[in-house]
């Protein structure tokens, strides 16, 4: 396990706090942020920092509901149609993200967040009120139900909670309120991040000094942002959860153009290296983990 300097620890810290804070307020990118976060300054290869961010993600979410719950503003239908439908693709395909290159996982990353940026900012009406009557025994259940199993995958695959996507599908389909597709998506998120760490659990170790470390900032930020989140208008929020959706997508975008990897930074280039040597042409020795890395 790498050594990080203090300074470093406390920048984590801080980032955690702030992901807290916007993950409350958007009822998404808790996932994303944290994954970013745990690959860029932690340096933290990607399947391990799925596997760490998981862990952070689902205490932060557990709290960051109860404000909303107390508010009435969780519609707990959806979320068990949504959750439990994707907890089954979570669980399965924590199994095999191991085993999946690293830049099909960042491609994957990318097209969702483009996918949910560009949702959020779908400016569809809600349904007539009698119709929505109409339709609501089953229409919103099925298109929930199938977004959750989608949903369910990428957060076994890349670490993504669900909040990027319950929240629009919310707003569009059903026509919920956003402040109450927040808090929906919120306690999603921690199902979702729930099952994923079960799936992930035979896979590289999470990083428990990281985890406890930004588990105690996301959860404290995200009590800030709920009080935060009641005197900003919807409007604000669909924009800025579609404005956040596009930076991380430029972000993963940018790392992937220039082959980007933390390993880089902290090895050299050797490919793949889990070792923390300065090798300038590493051979499969010098790659040879420190301890107890996790899967190759």
């Amino acid at each position: 396990m790498a050594r990080r300097s203090g300074m470093t620890m406390y920048l984590i810290a801080a980032l955690g706090l702030i992901i807290g804070i916007v993950s409350a307020i958007l009822g998404a990118g808790p996932s994303i942020l944290t994954v970013l976060l745990l690959t860029s300054v932690a340096g933290l290869e990607l399947h391990r920092a799925v596997a760490t961010s998981l862990v952070a993600v689902m205490l932060m979410s557990l709290v960051a509901v109860v404000p909303y719950a107390m508010e009435n503003a969780v519609v707990w239908r959806y979320a068990f149609t949504f959750g439990l439908a994707s907890i089954t693709g979570a669980y399965l395909s924590g199994h095999i993200a191991g085993v999946i290159p690293e830049h099909i996982l960042r491609v994957i990353f990318f097209m969702a967040t483009v996918v949910a940026s560009v949702a959020m900012l779908w400016d569809r009406p809600p349904p007539p009120l009698d119709q929505g009557r109409k339709r609501s025994s089953w229409r919103p259940m099925a298109v929930l139900a199938a977004g959750g199993i989608l949903v369910g995958c990428l957060t076994g695959l890349v670490g993504l909670g669900g909040g990027f996507a319950i929240v629009p599908l919310l707003v569009m389909f059903t026509g919920t309120p956003v402040h109450a597709a927040i808090g929906t998506s919120i306690l999603v998120i921690a199902m979702n991040t729930m099952a994923g760490l079960a799936g992930h659990l035979p896979h590289p170790p999470v990083d428990w000094p990281l985890a406890a470390s930004l588990s105690i900032t996301e959860c404290a930020g995200s009590l800030a942002g709920a009080r935060l989140a009641r005197h900003i208008s919807a409007a604000v929020r669909r924009w800025a959860f579609a404005g956040l959706m596009l930076a991380v997508s430029a972000v993963t975008l940018g790392q992937a153009m220039h082959g980007y990897h933390p390993s880089h930074v902290m090895n050299g280039r050797g490919r793949g290296c889990a070792n923390r040597r300065h090798v300038p042409n590493p051979t499969a020795a010098d790659c040879a983990p420190l301890g107890h890395v996790g899967a190759p």
